[in-house]
């Protein structure tokens, strides 16, 4: 026993020599065993030109992101001012408290290899992903409104008639291609107006279409996209569907819109169709599910939101000066 207290006072006191005599950092840090780290082991001052030049990369990186954020939020995504400071405002937040997240980690927890391990990982997870999650999405997703997309609109554009006979064939593949031009667009809200019942005696489609006017513009319609279904789509006519879609300038939609049903085919009959034609408009609707038949069951659609009318519930109306 006593040889081994004598070498374990010798260890230790060969030890608190090393370290008086500078050999150690003498900061606490430690190496993959446990044991403490020689100065010579470490970056010491050599390590700072290299951290000079990170820190300086990283706030040019920094100040020029949060230069441009807004506008690109603004012209790109076409977000509102208000939407686009406060995600920029976010952003910043993050950029600040994340640090002091990292810090707390490696002083009480997980100490620096950990810490850089772990923050590494996801730095590098989140910058390979987080691109592509911008324009890839699951089968069947629904793009929320006012979210923008990028489409390409394909517009071959002929050369000259002068310049024809002096290009070649791949001289004009070239220059339709070069027609191709990606264009931003955000897709508007869906508000879906069901219809229930059914008219009654005496009631017309002024006073119809005054009383949806009155609930779209209650809502908000406002850029948005009016879609009329229900059963009670199968008892209003062409004229008064007509009458009601006419009115979208008055609550303020883009559009208000009808499905394809049997009053559709009727109008394509009336206005001088062959019957050739309507048997293949109405086969190609059926065959992908656009064609509403208000005998069968009728599937609920998804919409940004909702309203809904008994037919029945309307009343004479007037409006005017």
């Amino acid at each position: 026993m006593g040889s081994v207290d004598e070498e374990r006072s010798l260890l230790e006191a060969e030890l608190d020599r090393a370290e008086n005599s500078g050999l150690y950092t003498g900061d606490g840090s430690v190496d993959f065993n446990g044991n403490p780290v020689l100065k010579q082991n470490t970056g010491n001052w050599k390590a700072c030109p290299f951290i000079f030049g990170n820190e300086c990369c990283e706030r040019l990186a920094y100040y020029g992101i949060a230069t441009n954020l807004v506008s690109y939020l603004t012209k790109k995504l076409h977000e509102g001012n208000a939407s686009a400071a406060r995600n920029v405002t976010t952003w910043q937040g993050t950029c600040y408290v994340t640090p002091l997240i990292g810090a707390v980690l490696t002083d009480a927890y997980w100490g620096r290899y950990w810490t850089i391990a772990a923050f590494s990982t996801i730095y590098f997870i989140f910058q390979t992903t987080a691109p592509k999650s911008c324009f890839m999405r699951p089968p069947g997703a629904i793009l929320a409104p006012g979210e923008s997309i990028i489409v390409t609109v394909f517009k071959f554009v002929e050369p000259p008639e002068n310049n024809e006979k002096q290009m070649d064939q791949k001289s004009r593949v070239k220059f339709k291609i070069m027609s191709l031009k990606p264009m931003s667009m955000v897709l508007p809200g869906v508000v879906g107006f069901k219809l229930l019942g059914k008219l009654r005696d005496g009631v017309t489609a002024t006073d119809l279409v005054l009383t949806v006017t009155q609930m779209l513009r209650k809502h908000g319609v406002v850029g948005k996209f009016v879609e009329f279904y229900g059963e009670g789509m199968g008892k209003l006519s062409l004229a008064d569907r007509a009458t009601i879609a006419n009115m979208s300038p008055d609550y303020g939609a883009t559009m208000g819109f009808f499905p394809v049903d049997h009053l559709t085919l009727q109008y394509l009959q009336l206005t001088g169709r062959s019957d050739e034609t309507i048997a293949m408009i109405e086969s190609y609707l059926r065959t992908n599910k656009m064609f509403v038949d208000y005998n069968e069951p009728q599937i609920e659609k998804v919409y940004s939101s909702y309203l809904e009318l008994k037919l029945e519930d309307v009343e004479l109306c007037i409006s005017g000066a």
